[in-house]
Order: C-alpha cells, then sequence, then structure tokens
C-alpha cells in the first residue's frame, strides 16, 4: 500500500476538479496554527497570558507549541501536516480550485483546553475565533467556519457565543472532546452554553482531541500503530455517551450535534450497545423520551473521514447501511497526514445512490447550517 503522506501529496498536487459535478460541503479543514498567527493571537490577549502564547516573547518550552508530528514517545514518526494551511490561498487553491470543493469549514486545533489556566483558555479562544474571522473567513465567502469553543469556563464561553452570533459565516462550534481539562460534554454545567449554540444557530462539532492526557493508559502502548488505532474513535465516543446520558439532546432539540475525525465502524455497535443499557438502567437516564438509537439517528452526523478499511469491502458497506445516508458528512482531514484522497471518498461514496451522495456531499450539511446552496 502506498504511504498515505505521497497520496495526499499527490492529489493536492493534482489539480482534477474531482468533485466539480456537484456541490461539496467539506466539513473538517484545518487552519495551520503557525507561530505567526499565535502571534496574531497573543496580540488580543491580555498579559499575563499573551506571553505565554506568543513565540516572539516565550522562551520557556514548556508554554511553546508542541512540535507537529505524532508524539515520539508512542513510536511516531510521520509529519502531523503535509501542507501548509496557514494561508486563505493555499486552503483554496489545494480544496477548492484543486479538488472542487465549495464550501471548506475551517476550523483551529488551539489549545484553550489543554493548559492550567483558565482565564489564559478563554483569551486564547477568543483571540484564535477573531483570527479565524479576520485572516481566513473574511478573505472567501465561500468559506465557513467552526469557531474554537473551550468547556472551561461555560458561562463566559455562552458570552462569545453570542458576540459570534452575528457572524453569518461561523455555523459550528467546534469543541476538542476528550482533553484533559474537560468534564465529559453533556455535564449539565455545560447547557447555558449549549443553549446560546441553540438560539444562535451555532451547532456543536466535536472534533477528535488530545486525549493522551485525559486518556493514560494510552501512553503505554510502545506504537503509534497501537494507540492511534483506538484514540480517535474513543474521544468522539465519550462525547456521544455524554450527550445522550445527560439528555442534552432531548433538552436542545434545535441543535445537530456533529462528530469528527473519529471513523464509522464502531456506530452500529454503540447504537445497540447503548439500547441495551438504557432498557437497563431506566431510572438514571429518565429524561430520555426515546431510546439513545433514535436520538443518534434523529440529531448526530459523523464524518467521512477517517474510513476504515476492510479486507473485503462489502464489509464497509453493511455498515453503512446501518448508519444511513442522512446521518454522514463529507470531510477530508486536509491538511492532515491521515487525510481522505479523493479517490478513497470517491470508492466509498460508489456505495450509495446519487441522491444519497448529494446528501452526503452537501445536502445535510445544508440542512444542518441552513446554508442556501
Amino acid at each position: 500500500m502506498a504511504d498515505s503522506s505521497s497520496l495526499v501529496r499527490s492529489s493536492l498536487d493534482s489539480v482534477d476538479n474531482r468533485f466539480s459535478d456537484t456541490t461539496v460541503i467539506d466539513v473538517d479543514v484545518h487552519v495551520t496554527y503557525t507561530e505567526e498567527l499565535q502571534h496574531e493571537v497573543a496580540k488580543t490577549m491580555p498579559k499575563p497570558w499573551a506571553n505565554y502564547v506568543d513565540p516572539e516573547v516565550t522562551t520557556n518550552a514548556s508554554h511553546r507549541r508542541p512540535a507537529s508530528g505524532i508524539p515520539k514517545m508512542v513510536g511516531g514518526v510521520k509529519e502531523f501536516e503535509i501542507a501548509d494551511a496557514s494561508k486563505p490561498e493555499i486552503i483554496h487553491q489545494h480544496l477548492c480550485e484543486g479538488l472542487g470543493i465549495d464550501h471548506p469549514l475551517l476550523n483551529v486545533l488551539d489549545r484553550s483546553d489543554q493548559v492550567w489556566k483558565t482565564d489564559r483558555a478563554i483569551a486564547e479562544t477568543r483571540g484564535v475565533n477573531q483570527m479565524l474571522l479576520d485572516r481566513f473567513l473574511d478573505e472567501y465567502d465561500e468559506f465557513l467556519g467552526a469557531a474554537s469553543i473551550s468547556l472551561r469556563d461555560p458561562a463566559r464561553m455562552a458570552e462569545m457565543i453570542d458576540d459570534l452570533g452575528n457572524e453569518d459565516q461561523i455555523v459550528a462550534g467546534m469543541i476538542y472532546s476528550g482533553t484533559e481539562h474537560q468534564m465529559p460534554p453533556g455535564d449539565p454545567k455545560y447547557d447555558i452554553m449549549y443553549e446560546a449554540m441553540a438560539e444562535n444557530g451555532i451547532h456543536p462539532l466535536f472534533h477528535t482531541g488530545a486525549f493522551l492526557n485525559s486518556a493514560p493508559w494510552l501512553k503505554k502502548f510502545e506504537t503509534a500503530f497501537s494507540w492511534h488505532s483506538l484514540a480517535p474513535a474513543w474521544s468522539v465516543q465519550q462525547a456521544v455517551v455524554s450527550l445522550i446520558a445527560q439528555g442534552t439532546p432531548e433538552k436542545f432539540p434545535e441543535l445537530n450535534f456533529i462528530m469528527v475525525e473519529g471513523g464509522l465502524g464502531w456506530i452500529p455497535y454503540l447504537m445497540g450497545r447503548l439500547n441495551r443499557e438504557h432498557a437497563q438502567w431506566l431510572p438514571e437516564v429518565s429524561i430520555l423520551e426515546k431510546s439513545p438509537e433514535e436520538y443518534i439517528r434523529d440529531q448526530f452526523y459523523f464524518s467521512t473521514q477517517p474510513l476504515e478499511e476492510f479486507n473485503d469491502p462489502n464489509d464497509m458497506k453493511r455498515v453503512l447501511e446501518i448508519i444511513g445516508a442522512d446521518s454522514l458528512l463529507f470531510a477530508t482531514d486536509y491538511p492532515h497526514y491521515d487525510f481522505d484522497d479523493p479517490s478513497t471518498l470517491d470508492r466509498f461514496l460508489g456505495e450509495f445512490s446519487t441522491e444519497e451522495r448529494e446528501k452526503i456531499l452537501h445536502g445535510n450539511a445544508s440542512e444542518i447550517f441552513d446554508l442556501d446552496v
């Protein structure tokens, strides 16, 4: 099998407009949070927190953003990002012009829930969101934004969401799920934040997170092969379970809960498992008016990336039949090393009818985000 990095570079270097026959919304596109952008964010932050972020000031390595790449302590050797997505024109060239993606949904994997101090987390989150608006969304009308959401201070985050409510291109709020300084996202203390999202038409997007510290047993694995086989799915699974266990979708029926970069193969299992546990522990989940599976089918969406690769392609087809096209959103994970290149996605979409393909490529996202595309 060819190395994934070479496949990605090949895809990005060839301008073939593979999806020119239809509208495409890509729900997982990462802005590279470079030192230049960190410096810009730091300028919006009060001291002393700005000094912890600004690479022109910080000299203490413990305050600096970790070097990109899979952590060496678990045997990683790959480059994390295979393109510099720190400028809007690069993203537009590679995705919009090159692959025929009409609306990339941009996010920034910042550190708001990975640092110790809550005030710093909130200040950096605010600065990152302003940078996303000023440097990226203002440059191209077709760009969409997933604002960074910190779970550190729900009340202040709710105020920030209210401030973002007037920004038409902000359609989602990205929670870097499963990081160290978070409670599970269904915790009732976050209801004030979800209420603000519902009022402003901003839907929560749970991206697989920096899970090594919050799940320290992953560090015990000796290879990246081992921990990275488990960690991405775990990170969003815990979000699904927590949200349903606390009745968040019941409390906020206007919200759609988007799970990104966690894979797909585990979804049928979890729906069935939650149904069984629901029947056995009814007093604990009395807030639920429907079965867990119904909430998942009605209000939860899952990105197509990363796709599992079975020896028999028919196995994946059976998984997809259970999940259904109505629950899937197209994603590439650009510009990361495990980006799903267009040929892979074409094979995946070949399992669906033309109508279902349209739903996955843009129809479901258009409905969720109330887009006129």
